[in-house]
């Protein structure tokens, strides 16, 4: 949905600005291209990594249970 909405909203701006006559707010085409290109490479990989669960194991979890109750690791 997100991405849809991204389109939409640059086709606006964009016919927006071609009606009323003034200069695109966008740099060069290649310029333009590649910052587009990092911007959503960059977008998607931070989505990725903060939505990647927490795997935890019960000898993880059973340690960090010990270390709040004041035992020792046996490890």
């Amino acid at each position: 949905m997100r991405l849809i909405l991204g389109f939409v909203l640059a086709f606006v701006i964009g016919a927006f600005c071609r009606l009323a006559r003034i200069p695109s707010p966008a740099p060069n085409a290649l310029v333009g291209s590649l910052l587009v290109v990092a911007m959503s490479v960059g977008y998607i990989a931070a989505e990725r990594a903060l939505a990647r669960p927490v795997h935890s194991s019960p000898e993880s979890a059973h340690a960090v249970q010990n270390s709040i109750n004041g035992a020792k690791s046996c490890r």
